[in-house]
């Protein structure tokens, strides 16, 4: 899987990288996607202490480097036609609406929405 040498700013870093301890760009993508994750989880856990937009921020520019990670190397779409890539991103314009219309729309994000398009918290952590 890594025989072929990466280019470009972003993917030519991680071959620099993998280059540099003697692994695949892909062994590179992972522990990097593990430090975002990790990046992640702190802001999710220290969250009371910061401002929401910061929280929304972190999460987001988190989102976005592991979006690429992902795509990019695990989805093999780095040297591909570009109208491949388009048509992967396609879905991300109704994860944006969705981010948009119930998160940053509503204040009360998911708790603040009609009784009619909200699931059954009965049984859930959420309520407790």
């Amino acid at each position: 899987m890594g025989e072929q040498k990466h280019t470009g700013i972003v993917a030519g870093s991680f071959q620099k990288m993998a280059d540099l301890i003697g692994r695949d760009v892909y062994f590179v993508n992972f522990l990097i996607l593990m430090i975002f994750t990790v990046i992640e989880v702190a802001a999710v856990f220290y969250g009371e202490s910061m401002s929401l937009n910061a929280v929304w921020a972190i999460l987001i520019g988190v989102g976005v480097v592991k979006a690429y990670g992902i795509a990019a190397f695990f989805m093999h779409l780095k040297g591909d036609p570009i109208w491949y890539t388009r048509t992967a991103l396609f879905p991300l314009i109704f994860v944006a609406l969705m981010l948009w219309g119930i998160g940053l729309s509503n204040p009360d994000s998911i708790l603040g929405l009609p009784s009619w398009c909200t699931p059954n918290w009965d049984y859930s952590y959420v309520t407790n």
